[in-house]
């Protein structure tokens, strides 16, 4: 039987039963005063990686601080390299010794929540003295225990930068590779030259058509690449369905996020749908090539925090049914995007049109420059 969530939302429960009562007593900390940090979330990998800008931002406020990290356990294993300094504190809600150990950690002075202000619960419950998160997240009972909230931008921004705005202060420095290191990942051998097709995504809706890939695949020999086949755990049929040459490699699900992120890093390009695995090619310095269906490339596409790495995005800039304008559960005006999911039932997406119509041709076009300027 899988764990239930009960136990760990009755430790809360009483924690907070004791710490309620001194609620009114709260005052934001001096930065000069901030010695322990809390940066807590429960995202997906895409959205956790959009989110590395801020971690520097809160490095580059609090320089001596010690800053953890409250992550997915699945995702731990990519911060043991300690980008920015910041230690990982594996943990889920079903998991109650994972919150067992968040509890045993000494009292935070500030806490920053990703963009889940239902964690505030949870945050007060192990001592917070001052929670920050993004206003306007539905319901709104989630925002009660938020000390200070702060908007989403006003206008068309990239979120990696929207997130860094929860740290006060002027924005981080644009991402660089040395910021993160790689760390030790054993990977089988490979070529001097090759490129990453990673076919998969985190919904079905997000797929690109065999042909298309293909198309790329073709290309990339035809340039001196080898083509590396990518997907995740479960996605093997995605890859079988595009034949691959004798002369590539696949990784279907068999590597680590660790040894992905270092195969990615040594990559001429990596190609991929708008999922975690092109934010992963972000923070490896990986020329990236992002296919955007449903996805909005204005919020998930290139950023003034990546900047110095490329991020070209292709895909219709406008399509009929992206038109949900919900992030994060907050509604946001100018962000037009579809998280509808696949299946045929009435009001998912049947056939992700989309998708289909992301042309081959553009991205072989991107896929040259990158490839000649790397030659």
């Amino acid at each position: 039987m899988r764990p239930g969530r009960f136990p760990g939302r009755l430790l809360i429960f009483a924690a907070l039963l004791c710490r309620l009562p001194w609620q009114w007593l709260r005052r934001k900390p001096k930065p000069e005063a901030v010695e322990r940090v809390l940066i807590l979330h429960q995202f997906l990998l895409g959205d956790a990686l959009m989110a590395t800008s801020l971690l520097a931002k809160a490095r580059q406020r609090f320089p001596n601080a010690d800053i953890a990290l409250a992550c997915p356990p699945g995702q731990a294993e990519l911060y043991e390299s300690r980008p920015y300094g910041i230690r990982p504190l594996p943990w889920h809600p079903r998991d109650f010794a994972s919150m067992r150990k968040l509890f045993a950690e000494p009292r935070f002075d500030i806490a920053y929540l990703m963009g889940e202000n239902r964690l505030s619960f949870l945050a007060r419950a192990i001592g917070a003295r001052w929670i920050v998160g993004f206003a306007g997240e539905t319901p709104a009972y989630k925002n009660w225990l938020v000390d200070e909230s702060v908007p989403y931008a006003g206008q068309p921004e990239a979120w990696t930068d929207t997130a860094g705005r929860l740290v006060d202060g002027p924005e981080p420095r644009p991402f660089r590779l040395t910021d993160w290191p790689l760390g030790d990942a054993a990977l089988p051998t490979l070529p001097a030259r090759y490129v990453v097709l990673h076919v998969g995504a985190s919904s079905a809706t997000r797929f690109w058509p065999a042909d298309s890939w293909r198309q790329v695949a073709r290309q990339a020999r035809s340039l001196g690449a080898t083509v590396v086949w990518s997907c995740g755990p479960g996605e093997q049929r995605l890859i079988d369905e595009l034949a691959p040459q004798p002369g590539d490699r696949v990784f279907a699900g068999s590597l680590s996020l660790v040894q992905l992120r270092a195969a990615l890093a040594g990559a001429s390009v990596c190609v991929c749908p708008d999922t975690g695995i092109a934010h992963l090619a972000k923070v490896a310095g990986c020329p990236l090539i992002m296919l955007f269906g449903p996805g909005s490339e204005m919020l998930f596409g290139g950023s003034r925090f990546f900047a110095k790495h490329v991020c070209v995005g292709v895909g219709p800039s406008l399509f009929p049914c992206r038109n949900q304008r919900s992030v994060h559960y907050r509604e946001v005006d100018w962000a037009l995007r579809c998280f509808r999911q696949a299946g045929p039932e009435e009001g998912r997406c049947r056939l992700p049109q989309c998708m289909a119509a992301v042309a081959a041709a553009e991205v072989i076009k991107h896929l040259e420059g990158l490839l000649n300027v790397g030659s």
